[in-house]
């Protein structure tokens, strides 16, 4: 085999560099054993001793005597070679399969020794890739000047902070600085309001911003409802003669566009209202003043402000950029606070207030806060507000705060109110008996739901319901707590802890729809049905068979209907059936983990038929936009399909209405609600969204003005 980097001689001739060129001698060793072939056969290790050798008595002339040759240096990584055919053992196996598979075999290793040194030289080639990087940056910074590099270091340090300064810096800044987060509506009136208010009502309606112009487009497409509604609201706003103000007429041209109203308590009187209107031109806002007096005023100096009272008790005055209009004395206290009085302090500084205002949101059209007195006085059971009770916790609430925000044809009130959990635990507030709780159930109700509302654990909610009845509507609850003991007495059955108990986290109430009219397009049947989830199926059935007899018994012999029970099998699931009266039969199943009872089969068919895809409730795109933005878990949900109830309203005879004529087209446009409540200990949060969809051409009907 040839030895890589040695010489070779041929007949003892020298081959190799000119015998003018000076050998290398080495330093003197033992002679090696005298061989035939010893100078050629040594070792390249011993290519020393070979020279040695020739250099010996007997050996080639002196002349002759080939130098020592400069060995190459050895290489930092070991070089890999494939073996040389010639020294491949074959298999001497009988049979060519054994030989096949030792080429194979080669080949299989040949391969890998071409892997090798592609990894080797790629390795060395990325490798080197940092050396030449720092080799080209040093030059390149060695020809630069001191004052160059100077500036480049200034440079590359200024573009850092500029970087980390928007990444993390921007999103953090004050919402008045280019890039922070979002601002709410601009608020001076609340620096004028008395920090006792019992409520506050704060709009901003500057037509170039971004709300107003969102409120404008829908209510464009509400004409009929946006005219009642401000009709309503200028009732509230004084004008000459008593007779309810013509706001473009008679406020506009020197309007601002901020608003406020505030209720103030007036002991041991009824709470009083001022109205606070912002103004461009004073003397605008003054000559409306004038015209709202009755006969001559008195005009008396408050605090440096002029405060004018007529004969009625309507009195005015202009505080800071604000026209203020009430009672005397309720203008006087605007005064006192705008002033920073002895005792008196605004509505911004008030913690409470700031804190259940701080949770609506920025983009918001108008707002609204009232204190934990004013929740009671004004939503308590004799209040104006009473309406809204529910939402807004009389009796635990420490102070509520609601927004009214318009987005992309939606408009949503958003309501928060702080909760004290000790004022909770004695007088518990409604929704704190529902558990919150993720929902599912519209997976796999039916896409033409026309209303849905569900709630989690429904065996906690009841025992919470039944337990807030005791202290607050004993009847029902005594009414109730009669029922399940005469079902466990005569029936054996025990709704409490069979029924209830083997229902599972979710259940929800449903109106559904199922047919078509051939003429009109409209649902011919519609039914209400109940499903459970997550339910145990063996428990469920033994309490909703149990429920039958009972059931039958209760039937009116009257109705003329005798009660009929019935077996049937609706889309693969075995389903049981009572029929009530010619009208009603309630048919139940048991199946897939849930307990679904309908006053219609339909409504089991489209649950055994639902596979939580498309054709489901999730997937319609009215409920995706009703419920769009709530929270993931709720203690309470509920949709309303407004096309889908609009539409049987006008069937059953809401078309013949004459008041429903008026607004017909206005309701038309009416697409979808939804609403979404969380109870926590200490908040009480409420979601309210309307869809407005594009009015719908009437042909018959003038728009406001015509």
């Amino acid at each position: 085999m040839r030895r890589p980097f040695s010489r070779r001689y041929r007949g003892g001739e020298q081959a190799g560099p000119s015998s003018a060129e000076t050998p290398i001698e080495d330093p003197p060793e033992d002679p090696p054993e005298d061989t035939p072939e010893g100078a050629a056969q040594a070792p390249d290790g011993d290519l020393g001793k070979a020279h040695d050798a020739a250099d010996t008595p007997g050996s080639a002339p002196e002349a002759s005597a080939r130098p020592r040759r400069l060995r190459r240096p050895r290489r930092l990584h070991p070089r890999l070679r494939r073996p040389s055919p010639r020294l491949r053992r074959r298999s001497r196996v009988p049979g060519g399969g054994s030989r096949r598979l030792s080429s194979a075999r080669s080949r299989v290793r040949g391969g890998l020794y071409h892997v090798q040194d592609l990894g080797l030289a790629l390795g060395g080639f990325f490798a080197r890739i940092p050396a030449a990087f720092a080799r080209a940056w040093r030059a390149f910074w060695d020809r630069l000047s001191i004052a160059a590099r100077r500036r480049l270091v200034a440079a590359v340090g200024a573009s850092l902070a500029l970087i980390c300064f928007f990444a993390l810096a921007v999103p953090n800044l004050p919402c008045q600085f280019p890039g922070g987060s979002s601002c709410p509506p601009p608020d001076d009136a609340e620096e004028l309001v008395p920090s006792d208010a019992l409520a506050y009502l704060h709009l901003e309606l500057d037509p170039e911003t971004e709300q107003a112009a969102e409120a404008a487009e829908i209510a464009g497409r509400l004409p009929r409802l946006t005219e009642a509604l401000a009709t309503q609201i200028l009732a509230r706003l004084p004008g000459a003669g008593g007779s309810p103000a013509s706001f473009l007429a008679e406020v506009e041209p020197w309007f601002a566009g901020e608003a406020a109203v505030a209720v103030v308590p007036a002991p041991p009187g009824p709470p009083e209202q001022v109205v606070l209107l912002e103004f461009e031109e004073a003397e605008g806002a003054e000559a409306y003043a004038d015209r709202l007096a009755a006969g001559t005023p008195a005009v008396e100096d408050y605090q440096g402000v002029e405060v004018s009272e007529d004969e009625r008790g309507l009195a005015s005055a202009k505080v800071e950029d604000f026209l203020v209009l009430g009672t005397s004395d309720g203008v006087r206290d605007v005064v006192d606070a705008a002033a920073g009085a002895d005792g008196a302090g605004s509505l911004a500084a008030e913690e409470t207030a700031t804190q259940a205002r701080e949770q609506l949101p920025d983009h918001r059209l108008a707002e609204a806060y009232l204190s934990g007195e004013g929740v009671e006085q004004l939503a308590g059971e004799a209040g104006p507000l009473r309406g809204v009770s529910l939402l807004l916790a009389p009796g635990a609430s420490e102070g509520a705060a609601a927004a009214l925000v318009t987005e992309d044809g939606a408009v949503e009130l958003v309501v928060r109110s702080q909760i004290d959990p000790e004022r909770s635990d004695a007088s518990p507030q409604f929704f704190a008996a529902f558990p919150r709780f993720e929902p599912s159930l519209d997976e796999r109700l039916s896409e033409r739901t026309a209303a849905y509302l569900g709630i989690g654990d429904p065996e906690r909610a009841v025992a919470a319901l039944l337990s807030q009845a005791t202290a607050q509507a004993p009847g029902i609850a005594a009414g109730f707590e009669a029922l399940v003991e005469d079902l466990r007495r005569d029936a054996r059955v025990d709704v409490e802890r069979e029924f209830l108990a083997s229902l599972g986290g979710e259940a929800a109430f449903a109106l559904g729809l199922a047919g078509e009219d051939d003429t009109t397009g409209v649902p011919a049947d519609r039914f209400l049905e109940f499903v459970a989830d997550d339910v145990d199926e063996e428990r469920a059935r033994r309490a909703l068979a149990g429920l039958q007899a009972p059931l039958a018994e209760s039937v009116d012999p009257a109705l003329g209907q005798l009660p009929g029970f019935g077996e049937q099998v609706i889309a693969g699931v075995a389903a049981r059936s009572v029929r009530l009266s010619p009208a009603l039969e309630l048919t139940y199943a048991v199946f897939d983990g849930i307990a679904a009872i309908a006053t219609d089969p339909a409504g089991i068919e489209e649950l055994a038929s639902s596979e939580g895809g498309a054709g489901s409730l999730s997937q319609s795109e009215r409920f995706e936009l009703a419920t769009a933005g709530f929270e993931e878990q709720v203690s309470l949900i509920a949709y309303l399909d407004l096309v889908a109830l609009v539409s049987l309203g006008e069937r059953e005879g809401l078309a013949g209405s004459p008041a429903y004529a008026q607004v017909a087209t206005d309701a038309r446009s009416l697409q979808a609600l939804g609403l979404s409540v969380r109870s926590e200990e200490d908040l009480l949060a409420a979601d309210l969204r309307l869809i407005v969809g594009d009015r719908p051409v009437a042909e018959s009907e003038p728009l406001p003005g015509e």
